[in-house]
């Protein structure tokens, strides 16, 4: 019978949590640590970044790309 691997959970602290923030359109650079390098929005996996304020980060950040302050595709 083959085992199941099992996925190990890190526990991860939300950053925006931790200093009472949300995220905001505006702050470009902190915004832009949480895309990839082409473009696309990283998953709460990858971040960090709790359930509730992940959903407000990905709204913000597609707020950011319509006022064009984000780019909708990295440059190839």
């Amino acid at each position: 019978m083959l085992m199941k691997k099992r996925k190990i959970r890190v526990p991860r602290n939300c950053s925006y949590c931790k200093e009472g923030t949300n995220p905001s359109f505006k702050d470009v650079a902190s915004m832009s640590k949480y895309m990839s390098e082409r473009g696309r929005i990283l998953g709460k996996d990858r971040t960090g970044v709790c359930a509730k304020h992940q959903r407000k980060l990905a709204r913000e950040v597609k707020r950011a790309r319509h006022m064009a302050l984000l780019p909708f595709v990295a440059g190839l």
